[in-house]
């Protein structure tokens, strides 16, 4: 008899103590206690003494996918602190390194930017070393007051840059999307560049194909103004791996998702549902339903309580303020 088979035998007879579960699966007590330990350390059931307490499946599933999603925090924890010893470790060394040997062997183990623009000018220096166009790109772009500062000529030059790669993958901070940056989106995704959004990534880092990984030189700098590039498969396999994860806990980017933002919008302004719904061109109907299934995303019966939670998850869809 297997684990999952004792199991099952608990569910169906409810054998609630440690003598009946030996007698009713022939085994021995020792052999019980061991194979409930087991069934207990996967949240299955408590075993106090030898009294079971069985747990229900889906309270025993909800406990599994905690410990999982615990296992996966705890390895983006990891890999984003060892990336940041290496980082710390590059940094304190840089003064020491010997950047004409570096030239010399047609080689970019490390490169250094500074000032305001440091992100974007380190960018253009390392990749017009590339020989072919072609490969990929992953970034966590932090600073996004910089980029809506930016002019759209500037904006323009980065969106080319990057349109010479087959693939582009950013993570930017989780924001309300205003007109500008909707603006700035669009010059990117123009050069299919394809965005996700994140709550507080830890750092602004990217990492190419070609094993060239940029850092802040402080990880954790949101707003850096010095920054390094090196070449290194150990670092960029780092990045890599810390990106992935990030890239998984990051959303797509929708200017209004569910569609409800734009009534939400109006109806703030005084318009009824039905109004609002035809305003936007959609039947009263198809109001409601996107309503009802706001209701549902933010956990709300009302649409005052549905208010309040809209405005407090920044008011998705709502577009620019108007005066």
């Amino acid at each position: 008899m297997t684990d999952d088979d004792l199991l099952e035998l608990l569910h169906r007879e409810r054998l609630h103590d440690l003598d009946a579960v030996s007698a009713r699966a022939g085994i021995s007590v020792a052999e019980a206690r061991a194979r409930l330990a087991r069934l207990a350390r996967d949240g299955h059931l408590s075993l106090q003494d030898s009294v079971i307490l069985l747990n229900a499946p889906a309270h025993a599933a909800a406990l599994a996918i905690e410990r999982l999603l615990q296992t996966e925090r705890a390895e983006a924890a990891e890999r984003s602190a060892r990336l940041a010893a290496i980082v710390d470790g590059i940094a304190r060394r840089t003064s020491a390194w010997s950047f004409g040997e570096a030239i010399a062997q047609d080689r970019i183990p490390l490169q250094t930017a500074h000032g305001p623009h440091a992100a974007e000018d380190l960018w253009f220096a390392v990749q017009s070393s590339r020989i072919t166009p072609g490969g990929s790109v992953c970034a966590v772009l932090t600073d996004i007051e910089r980029y809506r500062a930016s002019g759209s000529e500037r904006m323009r030059a980065f969106a080319d840059a990057m349109s010479a790669y087959d693939s582009v993958r950013a993570i930017l901070p989780a924001v309300t999307l205003d007109e500008r940056l909707e603006e700035l989106l669009r010059i990117y995704e123009d050069s299919s560049v394809e965005f996700r959004m994140l709550s507080n990534p830890p750092s602004w880092f990217w990492v190419d194909d070609d094993d060239v990984t940029a850092l802040p030189m402080m990880w954790g700098d949101q707003a850096p103004h010095s920054v390094i590039a090196v070449s290194s498969p150990v670092i960029a396999g780092l990045a890599r791996d810390c990106f992935a994860l990030l890239w998984q806990q990051a959303h797509p980017i929708e200017s209004d998702p569910g569609g409800y933002g734009a009534l939400l919008q109006r109806m703030r302004r005084g318009m009824t549902l039905d109004a609002a719904s035809r305003s936007l061109g959609i039947t009263p109907r198809t109001g409601r339903r996107r309503i009802s299934a706001a209701m549902e995303r933010y956990g709300v019966s009302t649409l005052f309580a549905l208010g309040v939670a809209w405005a407090q998850d920044g008011s998705p869809g709502a577009g620019p303020a108007r005066g």
